[in-house]
């Protein structure tokens, strides 16, 4: 299975919500090289300082050269990255399970990637 920190926040993440999760995922993965998947089916709501947040933890990860994969998207949260343009930039998945589950199948194409020929 792949190696990966799954955070299951709730409720209203709101600026001071927001920091507290991105200071979560700073926490969790300094020295750490795994990527991190944010499981939002229990998010009530999250307002544009909340967004700003993950757009934080995003940037953060990806310099590091890990991944910030979220699942389990309500429609507020959905309409939050259409309207702002950033549902291409984050990878998303209907559940946590198929995160893990793709994941599972990259790591099986970069084995067979750098398997030696016979």
């Amino acid at each position: 299975m792949a190696e990966l920190h799954i955070l299951r926040p709730t409720g209203f993440i709101n600026a001071d919500t927001g920091a507290d999760l991105r200071d979560r995922i700073h926490s969790l993965t300094v020295g750490d090289p795994r990527s991190v998947l944010i499981d939002c089916g229990a998010i009530t709501f999250m307002d544009s300082s909340g967004f700003s947040c993950l757009i934080t933890a995003l940037k953060r990860l990806r310099r590091q050269g890990r991944e910030l994969f979220l699942c389990s998207l309500n429609s507020q949260l959905r309409v939050i990255l259409e309207t702002t343009g950033t549902i291409q930039v984050f990878r998303i998945f209907p559940s946590s399970a198929d995160c893990l589950l793709y994941l599972e199948q990259e790591n099986q194409v970069d084995g067979e990637r750098s398997s030696p020929a016979s």
